[in-house]
């Protein structure tokens, strides 16, 4: 990881975003005091309509992946499709 004080990161800016374009960390310092860190986005997991909600702040990437052992809880209850079917068609009907 890169440690760069703020004053060098305004300095060369486009030289440190290069460096993570190239997948190193960097962090930023304020009078050598760490206050943050410019990290790589990988965003080659997610479909080309996420990456634009992610791009534009609507979507948060998770941090971990869920490991693929980790499955959905089963809901609770049961039933079946028709009588949700008839559920919902009532309820679009009373609005």
């Amino acid at each position: 990881m890169r440690t760069v004080n703020i004053s060098d990161l305004k300095a060369q800016l486009s030289a440190h975003i290069q460096l993570v374009r190239d997948g190193e960390e960097v962090l930023v310092c304020d009078r050598n005091k760490p206050v943050a860190r410019i990290v790589p986005c990988r965003l080659t997991d997610h479909s080309e309509q996420e990456q634009r909600l992610i791009a534009r702040g609507v979507l948060t990437p998770p941090l971990h992946k869920r490991p693929a052992s980790v499955s959905w809880p089963e809901p609770p209850g049961n039933v079946s499709d028709k009588v949700m079917e008839q559920v919902w068609r009532e309820e679009r009907e009373s609005r």
